[in-house]
């Protein structure tokens, strides 16, 4: 159940402890007309909402690095074919396929840049 379901006057974000922002309540407005007139459904907007906070993006990248840093074996084999090795971890699919990972030592330090 969404937060909208629990208590559509909710106004504001738990996670900033403060009133929604502009962009928010924008958000929010045009969520309401778009349901109102029964172009998207709640429910499944709120499980595509769930799959990029939770299962898509940087939260993924971040359990990669933490295993190396745990796992030396892994390590290893991250920085030798680290498709397969971020493929072990169930990390598949598009986007994917041909990842090449580097490593930061005390005279490179790199930094990714995503342009999509």
């Amino acid at each position: 159940m969404s937060t909208r379901e629990q208590d559509p006057e909710h106004d504001h974000d738990h996670g900033h402890g403060g009133a929604l922002g502009p962009m928010e309540l924008r958000v929010r407005a045009l969520e309401t007309v778009l349901e109102q007139k029964g172009y998207i459904d709640p429910a499944a907007l709120d499980v595509l909402i769930e799959t990029y906070q939770t299962r898509i993006g940087p939260r993924n990248g971040a359990r990669v690095v933490a295993r190396a840093w745990a796992d030396v074996a892994f390590r290893d084999w991250l920085l030798r074919d680290g498709s397969a090795a971020i493929a072990s971890l169930g990390y598949t699919g598009r986007q994917g396929e041909h990842m090449q990972v580097v490593e930061n030592t005390a005279s490179r330090h790199n930094l990714v840049v995503c342009t999509l």
